[in-house]
């Protein structure tokens, strides 16, 4: 039994690690992209819109997890009883 929430937590590190480097990319490329402003503003405007994707992916990821959880309202047949 260890030895699968061990595993679980690998990979959640993992992919924690991977979602990182992207940011780090991401950043790069604003960095490019908006070649209107200096490049550590451009960089940071782009870490900030990544991590906005990322907080709003979770998110919803979460819920999405919450909503398959939740037992059904049987409060209108309680009622009726």
């Amino acid at each position: 039994m260890e030895n699968k929430a061990l595993l679980k937590m690998l990979k959640y590190i993992l992919l924690g690690i991977l979602v990182a480097v992207g940011g780090v990319y991401v950043s790069g490329f604003a960095g490019e992209l908006f070649n209107g402003m200096d490049v550590g503003s451009a960089s940071v405007f782009g870490c900030c819109l990544y991590l906005c994707v990322v907080i709003v992916t979770c998110t919803g990821l979460i819920l999405s997890k919450m909503d398959q959880k939740t037992p059904p309202d049987n409060s209108d047949e309680e009622n009726k009883a």
